[in-house]
């Protein structure tokens, strides 16, 4: 059982849960944290995890506990509803939302702190995971860099959540202005600029928008009662198509400059009319 690996009792899930109910049974919420705990291992890696459980008390557990209570009753939000309507207890769509989004938001901010807190530990085989690996095939290698170039709030899951796409965008777009670009810092930058925004731009089409940091949410209405349905998609692929458009507009500029520095001066001495070119100047 998922759950019985980081709890004892549903007072211990409490601790780490705000306002869940009393009289939940922590056996229910199993089928929920299977879920959460493929979420969570698939980026931690499942041998970090179990090596995390294994080590007990101390801030990476707390963190793994936090996460994976808030992310199980995330998912059990909707079914919440169906036992409180059963129960004749009423409850309005945007309290549903705002409770799920409270949810997440505390995964989010647990997992923040546990992938920050790996990144300065050792001997837990964070180094070997598939994401950590991928880290050297990155132009942009860091959630610090990333977050210079645009603001992401510091948020190391959703760097990590972004490294394949990372990938993908430097293979299909950017790989040739690297090379090229090497030996001349200022074009560097303005190509890692480029890259951000793409990756930012892709993962507008790719992830939910639960699952972007808050500057990026905040451009959304949050205190509707929905958050489905075409209004919110068409304005993510705004989003994301002027990201697009931003980060091409960088890469003509970054064509000019390359091509300007690859030109050779003419030399005047030898740019002199001549008489066969048959040129007339016009008084």
């Amino acid at each position: 059982m998922i759950l019985k690996d980081l709890f004892t009792d549903i007072a211990g899930f409490a601790e780490f849960v705000p306002g869940i109910d009393s009289n939940t049974n922590l056996t229910l919420l199993n089928s929920h944290a299977v879920t959460a705990y493929k979420r969570i291992a698939n980026i931690v890696s499942v041998p970090v995890y179990k090596k995390i459980i294994e080590q007990g008390e101390g801030e990476l557990y707390d963190y793994l506990r936090t996460a994976l209570a808030n992310l199980t009753m995330a998912n059990d939000t909707v079914f919440d509803v169906l036992r409180k309507r059963k129960a004749e207890i009423d409850i309005y769509k945007s309290e549903q939302e705002a409770i799920r989004r409270a949810y997440y938001e505390n995964y989010y901010n647990a997992m923040d702190s546990l992938i920050a807190l790996l990144n300065t530990t050792k001997n837990l085989g964070w180094e070997d995971t598939r994401y950590y690996k991928m880290l050297d095939k990155l132009q942009i290698k860091t959630t610090e860099e990333f977050d210079m170039l645009y603001c992401i709030d510091l948020s190391y899951l959703f760097f990590f959540r972004c490294i394949p796409i990372q990938v993908e965008v430097m293979d299909e777009s950017l790989s040739g202005y690297i090379e090229r670009a090497k030996e001349n810092p200022s074009v560097m930058s303005l190509i890692n600029r480029a890259l951000a925004k793409k990756v930012v731009a892709i993962a507008l089409t790719r992830f939910d928008i639960l699952e972007f940091p808050s500057t990026i949410r905040n451009l959304f209405d949050d205190s509707k009662a929905s958050r489905t349905g075409r209004d919110e998609q068409q304005r993510l692929l705004v989003l994301s198509a002027q990201l697009q458009d931003q980060a091409n507009a960088l890469i003509k500029d970054i064509d000019l400059l390359l091509s300007d520095s690859q030109s050779t001066d003419i030399e005047t001495e030898t740019s002199f009319n001549q008489p066969e070119d048959k040129i007339q100047l016009m008084p």
